[in-house]
């Protein structure tokens, strides 16, 4: 049972009416059926909150040895890209929180997304864990039959051990999708008189409940009507295994007691087989879909052995596939760096308050997509950068009240991409440019008010988008002050769409970066620019970033060292901005001309521009003014995902497009963002 750090409280008031309580209600039912069962840290959250009985049954159910609770990291992080401490801190958590509230200790974990790294057996090891759970796919690829995946093994890094337990693909998608007696039928593989097989049927409790199925929802399925318009899926599954006394319903402890392992195995870094070809990029996840597909129909030959050794990425590549996945992952690294150099000089209270806030931060589900995940989802992002900027707004308070020190300015390689990123602090805000991706800015935080305004989601082109659908796909990152320059200004509908043609080469392309004087961040590219007659123009690209009270003052000089000559040009620092978190309880201003951040489109003169995101819990304002009126082109950024419940189009943030003419050989001005909390 999970649900994601910052979902929506009416979508998990949805999955425990349709699906958790049905569920439980129906498992109460047969006490001979044992259940192992994890929820992840946000739901324990929210049941205790708004259904404390519910727990209750579960507690009653642990009490009378017909539940085991599985343990895991309390945010549901993806253990192989946190640092061991967190690692550490997240599953201890968990445990802590079972034994506090109801005198339960697991002794094992659930992976989030079963992604498995080879050092995880000393993390577990050290806390005690005895085992976990990995899809049978690795076992798999590692060489081992059907047969062999219906036992545990040992695996081990440096001496430290855990049990493993394989967790059966086939059944797992015969629930509930086909009738009871398939499941039966399968099971006959395993048969075994001495109960020394085991068949790990473990899956998404939502699943019981809440996906569609066709035109009803899989609520209907299990409990309601089932398949034969006669009795509830669940109870015709439960029946079926009682009447088979060759089948035992087992919890894992038990199994544990009375079996050992079949011995040793080692598996590499991987997760079950879709996530891995999810993380794939967009065209090497589309051939190997195509080949599996071939291979499921015997369209070619060697089909089976295509289909056990084809393998995807690993889960880490989302980190490289989605620029805002990064962005999230190592600001919370960056975080935790500035936590770590001022903990010996705080209090455990305020370095607990600000470790929970970064433990929180890392709960997956905003950093990948597939089928599920929700990097997609603007408002799961904005959770996890939410929980971020609240651990820094927590520091920054720690320090003042410990009279501790932190530099304003510092140049590093926060991204983790080889080259130089800059970062500029005050009490306001916080700001964050990388050199590599053109001097843009890819972070951009009002403290107080806890609120990323640049997190915005650059579009790519993915497997499931077709030729029958427009979509649109970013050729640079989403991030803010990347400089263009035009000829001419083309129509709106060519920037919506990327399919304007920039005459530079400054967009995405390395800058250089170092501190200058007054707490400036300087950054500078010396480039071309293609003129009249197709001749390259040397030119030059500087800016500086400073930060004033509640502003963020950008000074710009365009320089062409030989001239321009004749030639007039165009000068763009598009910009990206987060609109709204969710829902839409926010709108612009051109001018002072309100809008819809999510329809508006228009191209017109202004001096000013401001977004404001009025949700209960945000009541925050980001403004741009320019020195002079300009044409700027404003238009929100939609994407094409596809997800369990079908195709949907999610606002991304809104851009804006100001063209500054460019008629002399050294061109000045100056942009301030303004960021505030409204009271």
């Amino acid at each position: 049972m999970h649900q994601p750090v910052g979902n929506l409280p009416w979508v998990i008031e949805e999955a425990y009416q349709k699906a958790y309580l049905p569920l439980f209600r129906t498992i109460a039912n047969y006490t001979e059926i044992k259940i192992n069962l994890h929820i992840s840290g946000p739901l324990l959250i929210w049941l205790k909150n708004n259904h404390p009985e519910f727990l209750d049954i579960i507690s009653e159910l642990n009490a009378n040895k017909q539940v085991e609770i599985i343990g895991g990291g309390f945010y549901e992080p993806i253990l192989a890209i946190i640092p061991e401490e967190d690692r550490l801190r997240q599953i201890i958590m968990m445990v802590d929180w079972w034994k506090e509230n109801y005198g339960i200790s697991p002794k094992g974990i659930w992976l989030a997304e079963r992604v498995w790294v080879p050092d995880l057996p000393s993390t577990l090891q050290k806390l005690g864990i005895e085992y976990t759970f990995i899809d049978d796919y690795l076992l798999h690829i590692i060489g081992l039959s059907e047969e062999e995946t219906f036992y545990t093994y040992e695996t081990e890094y440096q001496g430290n051990s855990v049990t493993i337990f394989p967790i059966n693909e086939s059944i797992r998608y015969f629930v509930p999708w086909k009738s009871p007696s398939e499941s039966i039928e399968y099971l006959k593989k395993a048969c075994d008189q001495s109960h020394e097989k085991i068949v790990v049927m473990i899956s998404d409790a939502e699943k019981m409940g809440v996906w569609p199925a066709g035109d009803r929802t899989t609520h209907d399925i299990c409990y309601v009507s089932g398949y034969d318009g006669t009795k509830g899926w669940m109870d015709s599954f439960f029946e079926s295994i009682l009447e088979h006394s060759w089948i035992k319903s087992v919890l894992i402890s038990e199994y544990m007691e009375n079996h050992g392992s079949q011995g040793l195995i080692y598996l590499p870094t991987s997760s079950y087989d879709k996530m891995a070809i999810w993380a794939l990029p967009t065209p090497l996840r589309k051939r190997i879909e195509n080949l599996r597909t071939k291979a499921l129909e015997n369209d070619i030959p060697n089909a089976e052995d295509v289909l056990m050794f084809t393998q995807g990425s690993i889960w880490q590549n989302f980190l490289v596939k989605y620029s805002q996945s990064n962005v999230m992952h190592k600001r919370m690294l960056y975080c935790r760096e500035k936590l770590n150099r001022i903990a010996s000089q705080i209090s455990i209270s305020e370095s607990n308050e600000i470790w929970d806030n970064i433990l929180a931060s890392q709960s997956n589900d905003s950093y990948w997509s597939g089928m599920f995940g929700g990097i997609y989802y603007r408002f799961l992002r904005h959770a996890c950068l939410k929980f971020v900027n609240t651990a820094e707004y927590l520091i920054d308070r720690a320090c003042q009240d410990n009279a501790i020190i932190l530099p304003e300015l510092k140049i590093q390689d926060v991204l983790l991409d080889g080259q130089l990123d800059g970062i500029l602090e005050n009490k306001s805000i916080s700001c964050f440019v990388s050199s590599l991706r053109g001097g843009s800015v890819f972070s951009l935080n009002l403290k107080k008010g806890t609120y990323d305004f640049q997190n915005v989601l650059r579009r790519k082109l993915e497997a499931y988008h077709t030729d029958d659908a427009a979509v649109a796909e970013d050729s640079i990152e989403k991030w803010t002050f990347q400089d263009h320059f035009f000829r001419e200004i083309s129509t709106i509908q060519k920037y919506q769409s990327n399919q304007y043609k920039d005459i530079g080469n400054f967009t995405n392309q390395k800058y250089t970066i170092e501190h200058v004087p007054k707490g400036r961040l300087s950054l500078n590219r010396f480039g071309k620019i293609l003129g009249r007659n197709e001749e390259d123009i040397p030119c030059s690209v500087s800016k500086s970033y400073c930060l004033q009270e509640s502003s963020l003052i950008v000074d710009y000089e365009i320089n062409f060292p030989e001239g321009k000559g004749e030639n007039i040009f165009y000068f763009s620092p598009e910009m990206n901005f987060l609109g709204a978190s969710y829902p839409y309880k926010t709108h612009g201003y051109l001018n002072e001309r309100k809008f819809n951040l999510s329809e508006f489109v228009t191209e017109e003169q202004c001096t000013f521009f401001m977004i404001q995101d009025l949700n209960e819990l945000e009541k925050v304002s980001l403004s741009v003014t320019f020195p002079e009126s300009v044409k700027c082109m404003v238009f929100p950024v939609y994407s094409f995902t596809k997800t369990e419940i079908g195709f949907e189009e999610q606002y991304q943030g809104t851009s804006l497009f100001p063209f500054f003419k460019i008629t002399e050989s050294n061109h000045v001005f100056q942009i301030e963002v303004i960021l505030s909390k409204i009271a």
